[in-house]
């Protein structure tokens, strides 16, 4: 007689522990979505800080690009600091999972010792991250400035750090003259600018950055500049220069057009082994150059040149760029529909799919090592029938596409192709026609 009672209590004790068990799961799946889409916070810079200190801030979903919604916290024995902040980066292409910088201010009211910082997005919290507020204000490091060589009236960017709300830069020239100016904001914590005046004797110039927080007016370490009114150089930023093969096109990245905006002609050295060529910069606001075709897969040297009323700059310092062995194919980072209030950017965040209309015009941006868009092709494959499109030029960044007005419903996927050497990419993402 006793069997059934005690079974029907075992029966409803297991039962109660699977309803645990998937609460608990379910629990467990709401905290690993929740730290999907909270902000991460990997590092601060500079990791000492004193109130008015500009910060770097590095992590994921720190809320670009719209910032809605996103104040920062220092923490400080129980104390809250709330801030916003005041600039930042992001990649488009993944939101989510891609690194994104943001820029605050150290707020007043912060005392010496440890700091906890916590980024809110939407309702999320990073994970608290520690850095130390010092007792007294250190002097701002500079470790660049750039460009290396300017024109009176150009601006220069000095990346460092330590850098404050209230610094001034001290600029002394050739001839001794001291020029104090305003330190103007920038979107990177380190990174600060300002503008050469126009009156800058040529030559050698040394600047610092003067800090005023501590009321010492305490100077960063020199950092120099050379100063010209001739023609002068471009810097060309090795790191950001698509690796393509001999006989493409190479679009030149560089620390500042200023240099072509008042040239009349420009041009750049190749060397390779014992072969010296020199080859025109064509347009002045895209600046780019064709690579000849009898240079070999490897390692070459850039170098730059700017003439005016018939004086060239001397060159610049070459930098090293790697040849590729094969060409590169075209390749899009964004596609924007005329019409439309956001593009979509191509990467991890991408979606698989998306609704158009015949006769819907695409705008495509990114990285074409072509003459011009006229001699790329976007095909459009669906179900065995093909159609090839040729693009109009915007830019050399960018071209728009038109859809015919009879395309057929469907799936269709996309496909970029250059005519001067058949390299082709297809798109990770298709669209459909209903």
């Amino acid at each position: 007689m006793l069997l059934k009672p005690v079974a029907s209590r075992w029966i409803t004790i297991l039962f109660l522990v699977l309803l645990a068990g998937l609460y608990v799961t379910g629990k467990a799946q709401e905290m690993i979505e929740a730290r999907k889409k909270a902000p991460e916070v990997t590092s601060v810079t500079p990791s000492q800080a004193t109130a008015g200190t500009e910060l770097e801030l590095g992590g994921y979903r720190l809320g670009w690009p719209s910032l809605k919604n996103v104040q920062v916290s220092f923490w400080q024995h129980g104390v809250q600091h709330i801030t916003q902040p005041i600039g930042g980066g992001w990649q488009a292409k993944d939101l989510d999972n891609g690194l994104q910088q943001m820029k605050v201010v150290v707020p007043e009211g912060v005392e010496p010792g440890e700091c906890s910082l916590v980024v809110e997005v939407n309702g999320f919290n990073s994970t608290p991250i520690s850095f130390q507020i010092e007792l007294s204000v250190s002097p701002p490091t500079i470790a660049e400035a750039s460009s290396h060589w300017a024109m009176p009236g150009e601006v220069i960017w000095l990346t460092g750090t330590g850098f404050g709300i209230s610094d001034e830069i001290e600029v002394t020239d050739s001839k001794g003259k001291i020029y104090n100016l305003e330190a103007g904001s920038t979107s990177s914590g380190v990174k600060t600018a300002f503008t050469l005046p126009t009156e800058i004797a040529e030559g050698e110039a040394l600047i610092r950055v003067i800090e005023h927080r501590s009321g010492n007016g305490q100077a960063s370490n020199p950092s120099s500049l050379l100063i010209s009114n001739g023609p002068i150089p471009l810097e060309l930023l090795p790191d950001w220069l698509l690796p393509v093969a001999a006989g493409q096109w190479l679009d030149l990245v560089t620390a500042n057009l200023k240099p072509l905006e008042s040239s009349e002609y420009a041009e750049v050295l190749l060397e390779q082994a014992d072969q010296q060529i020199i080859v025109p910069i064509h347009d002045h606001i895209y600046p780019r150059i064709h690579i000849p075709t009898n240079l070999e897969p490897g390692e070459i040297k850039i170098s730059t040149r700017t003439w005016r009323k018939n004086k060239p700059s001397p060159w610049s310092a070459p930098i090293t760029y790697t040849l590729l062995a094969e060409p590169i194919a075209p390749t899009v980072m964004s596609i924007e529909v005329v019409g439309w209030d956001e593009p979509v950017y191509l990467g991890p965040s991408t979606p698989e799919s998306f609704d158009l209309q015949p006769g819907d015009s695409l705008i495509l941006r990114g990285k074409f090592p072509v003459a011009s868009p006229d001699k790329l092709r976007l095909i459009l494959k669906s179900n065995g029938n093909s159609i090839s499109l040729t693009p109009s030029s915007l830019d050399p960044g960018s071209m728009m596409v038109k859809l015919p007005e009879n395309l057929s419903k469907g799936e269709w996927n996309l496909i970029l192709r250059s005519t001067e050497n058949k390299a082709s990419s297809r798109l990770p993402l298709c669209f459909m026609i209903k």
